[in-house]
C-alpha cells in the first residue's frame, strides 16, 4: 500500500475545508476591520506579550491596517471558527474550535505549500506486519490481543510520559514524535531522561529533510545506526537547521534502541495493542480546520473525510464513552493547543479518523 506522508513546514501555511462555508466569504466582504481589537488581542498574547500593557494608547483599526496580510488570516480563520462552531454546537462530540497560534499564520485559501516536500513510503503490508509480531512471541502477543482489556489507558497517566513540546516553525514533527516515545521507552527501563535531542535528528538524520519534514521509521533507522540520541541540553533545539552535524555529543544513557515496531495497520485491535507496550510515533491528516483549531470534545469524522497523512503526533492511550472509543493523542504545538497540548479522535474502522490508523511505530527493544 502506498502511502503519501507529508510531515513538513507545510503544516503552518496550508489546508482545507471538509464542510463548505455558505455564507462565510459574504461575511470577510463586510465590516472589514470589525474584529480589530479580536486581533490586537490575539497579537499581544501569541506574538508580542508586553504590548498588552498599553492597550489605551493602541487605536486598533489602525493597528490591524498596519499588520494587515497577517489580520486578513486571522480575520478569515476567526470567522471560519465562529461559523464551524455554529455547525457543530448539537454535534453529540461536543467538538469545539478555538483561537491558537496558527490564526494569522494558516490561510486555507492558499495552495503556495503545495509543492513543498512530499515524501512516499510503502507502508508494510498489513499481513507481513501481522506475521512478524506473532513469530516473535507467539503466544504472548495472542495473549496480549485477546485480553488487553483495559476500557481505558493513558501514559499520561503513568508519570512516564514526557510533557508537551514545541516544534515551533520548524516541520519537524517527524522527531518529536520519535524523541517522545523513545524517551518513555527509556524510563520503563528506568533510565533517567529529560529530554532527548531533536535538533540532532534535525540536523544529522540525513535520509529526512531537517525542517521540510521526515519518516519516524528513518528517524529511527539513524538513532539505531548512531546508538542512541543526545539530550537537549548537550544538543538544544533551536527550531531550524543549523546547517551542520556535531557528531561528537555524548549519548544518552539507554538511548541506543536497537529494533522498532509497526502497528499492523487500521487494526484497532493491534493498535491498542501497541499503546499498551509504547506511545506510537503516528502520522495523521492535520490539514483541516478541525485538527488545526482544536480546542475540545471528540474529532469525529467519516473514514473518507481525509486525503493524505501529513503530521507526526504521539498516540498515548484509549478512552471511551457514550459513543465508544476514541485514541488520545499528544501533539507537538505547545500546551497553547487542543486541551493543554493533546485531543481526542473516535475510533472507526478502516481508514480510521484523519487516517490516523495507518502508519505508526514505537521502540521495542
Amino acid at each position: 500500500m502506498y502511502l503519501i506522508l507529508f510531515l513538513s513546514f507545510c503544516l503552518y501555511n496550508h489546508g482545507f475545508v471538509l464542510k463548505q462555508q455558505t455564507r462565510f466569504h459574504d461575511k470577510l466582504t463586510m465590516n472589514q476591520y470589525d474584529n480589530a481589537k479580536e486581533y490586537y488581542e490575539f497579537y499581544t498574547k501569541y506574538k508580542q506579550p508586553l504590548l498588552s500593557n498599553h492597550n489605551h494608547l493602541v487605536n486598533y483599526e489602525e493597528f490591524a491596517q498596519r499588520h494587515n496580510t497577517s489580520y486578513s488570516i486571522f480575520r478569515k480563520n476567526l470567522l471560519l471558527i465562529q461559523e464551524t462552531n455554529e455547525e457543530l454546537k448539537n454535534d453529540p462530540s461536543k467538538l469545539v474550535l478555538g483561537e491558537n497560534q496558527f490564526m494569522d499564520i494558516v490561510d486555507f485559501d492558499d495552495e503556495t505549500c503545495k509543492n513543498s516536500m512530499l515524501t512516499t513510503i510503502i507502508s508494510p503490508p498489513k499481513t507481513q506486519v501481522s506475521r512478524s509480531k506473532l513469530m516473535k512471541k507467539p503466544f504472548r502477543y495472542l495473549q496480549n490481543m485477546l485480553h488487553n482489556g483495559l476500557s481505558r489507558f493513558s501514559w499520561n497517566d503513568t508519570g512516564l510520559l514526557s510533557p508537551v513540546k514545541n516544534q515551533e516553525s520548524c516541520g519537524s514533527c517527524w522527531a518529536f514524535s520519535t524523541t517522545s516515545s523513545l524517551e518513555t521507552f527509556m524510563r520503563k527501563r528506568n533510565f533517567q531522561i529529560d529530554r532527548l535531542s531533536e535538533q540532532e535528528l534535525v540536523d544529522c538524520s540525513e535520509q529526512n529533510e531537517g525542517c521540510n519534514g521526515g519518516l519516524m521509521d528513518l528517524a529511527y533507522d539513524y538513532i539505531i545506526e548512531r546508538g542512541g540520541l543526545a539530550n537537549n541540553e548537550n544538543y538544544p533545539y533551536i527550531a531550524k537547521q543549523s546547517g551542520f552535524c556535531l557528531n561528537n555529543v555524548t549519548r544518552s544513557i539507554g538511548s541506543n534502541v536497537t529494533e522498532y515496531t509497526y502497528i499492523v495497520p487500521e487494526s484497532i485491535i493491534d493498535i491498542k495493542y501497541s499503546v499498551l507496550q509504547n506511545p506510537v510515533a503516528i502520522a495523521l491528516d492535520a490539514d483541516n480546520v478541525y485538527f488545526r483549531f482544536y480546542k475540545e470534545g471528540i474529532i469525529d469524522l467519516p473514514s473518507n473525510a481525509s486525503r493524505s497523512l501529513n503530521h507526526a503526533v504521539l498516540l498515548v492511550g484509549y478512552d471511551h464513552d457514550e459513543r465508544g472509543m476514541y485514541w488520545i493523542i499528544q501533539n507537538s504545538w505547545g500546551t497553547g493547543w487542543g486541551i493543554d497540548g493533546f485531543c481526542k479522535l473516535r475510533v472507526r474502522p478502516k481508514e480510521g479518523t484523519l487516517l490516523c490508523q495507518l502508519y505508526g511505530l514505537y521502540p521495542s527493544k
